[in-house]
C-alpha cells in the first residue's frame, strides 16, 4: 500500500468511527464502535510506522507487529486431529459400543464413531464394561430427572388454645 492509500484508509476509518459513535443503543452497537476505534488505531499505527521508517509502500510481511500477531495465532490454533482409523464398518466391538449409545438415548456423532472404532481394539470384557457404564450413566440420569414418588400428604392440625381446647378455623 502506498502512503496515499494508507492516509485514505485512515480517514475512512476515522469517518466510520465518528458515524458509528453517534448511535449506541445496545451492547452490539458498543462492540461495533469498539471495532471501529480499533480499526482506526491500526491505520494510524501503520501510517506512523511508514512515516518513522520513511517507507513509500507498506508491506505487512515486514511489519514486526503483524509478524508477532501471526505467530500468536499459529500458537493458538489447535493441533490437527490425528488421521481417522480405517476400521471396518461392521466391527462387532464398535457396533456394541454404538448400540449402547443408542440404547442410552444418544445419537452417535462422527466423533463417537471414530472413538468406538478406536476402542474396538480392546478386549471383549473391556468393551462390555464400557457399554455397561454408558447404560448405567443413562439410567442414573433418568432417575435424577424423574419426578419424586408421591409421599404422604401433610396434615395440619389446628392450634391448641391456651385453655386446652382446639381452635378451629372460622
Amino acid at each position: 500500500m502506498t502512503v496515499e492509500q494508507v492516509q485514505e484508509a485512515t480517514q475512512e476509518a476515522a469517518s466510520y468511527e465518528r458515524q458509528r459513535s453517534r448511535v449506541c443503543d445496545n451492547e452490539g452497537d458498543a462492540a461495533v464502535i469498539q471495532a471501529a476505534i480499533d480499526g482506526h488505531k491500526e491505520w494510524r499505527r501503520i501510517a506512523d510506522l511508514m512515516a518513522e521508517q520513511h517507507l513509500t509502500a507498506y508491506d505487512p510481511d515486514a511489519d514486526p507487529i503483524v509478524q508477532r500477531r501471526r505467530s500468536w495465532e499459529q500458537r493458538a490454533r489447535p493441533a490437527p486431529a490425528p488421521a481417522a482409523i480405517d476400521a471396518p464398518a461392521e466391527d462387532p466391538h464398535a457396533l456394541t459400543l454404538l448400540t449402547a449409545l443408542r440404547r442410552a438415548g444418544l445419537q452417535p456423532t462422527e466423533a463417537d464413531h471414530h472413538t468406538a472404532h478406536r476402542l474396538a481394539r480392546l478386549d471383549q470384557h473391556t468393551i462390555t464394561t464400557i457399554s455397561g457404564w454408558i447404560e448405567a450413566a443413562h439410567t442414573t440420569a433418568l432417575r435424577r430427572t424423574a419426578p419424586a414418588p408421591p409421599g404422604r400428604p401433610i396434615v395440619r392440625r389446628p392450634p391448641i388454645r391456651p385453655d386446652g381446647g382446639q381452635q378451629f378455623p372460622a
